[in-house]
């Protein structure tokens, strides 16, 4: 069976069958780019300052030491350990809090830190 070009087909059924699988994978790449580019112009364009990012400047007391660092709202305590303060004893299992991989100590009391 030949594939035809998009323009030329007439029928919406055949307009289906028209799109292959790489031009579909092309397409979901430059919508991909295209969105990832207006991201950045955006967050480009507005102000950098803390508030408007959404990031905080918070002290964690970890291990006895205090330490500061930036977080984002949507930032879970397992990625900040993680991620931020390079404390990789934290697992990041199922990413919901069910299975227990996440569980740190707050205060000698145990809790999941993935949960939002």
């Amino acid at each position: 069976m030949s594939e035809k070009p998009a323009d030329d087909v007439k029928n919406p059924k055949d307009a289906i069958k028209a799109v292959s699988r790489r031009r579909f994978i092309q397409g979901v790449i430059a919508g991909g780019a295209g969105v990832s580019a207006a991201t950045y112009l955006f967050r480009a364009s507005t102000p950098s300052s803390a508030a408007s990012t959404g990031d905080r400047l918070i002290t964690i007391n970890v291990n006895g030491q205090d330490r500061r660092v930036d977080v984002m709202k949507q930032e879970t305590l397992a990625m900040t350990l993680r991620y931020k303060l390079g404390l990789t004893g934290t697992k990041i299992g199922c990413d919901r809090a069910e299975c227990g991989a996440c569980t740190v100590l707050i205060d000698g009391v145990p809790r999941y830190s993935a949960r939002r």
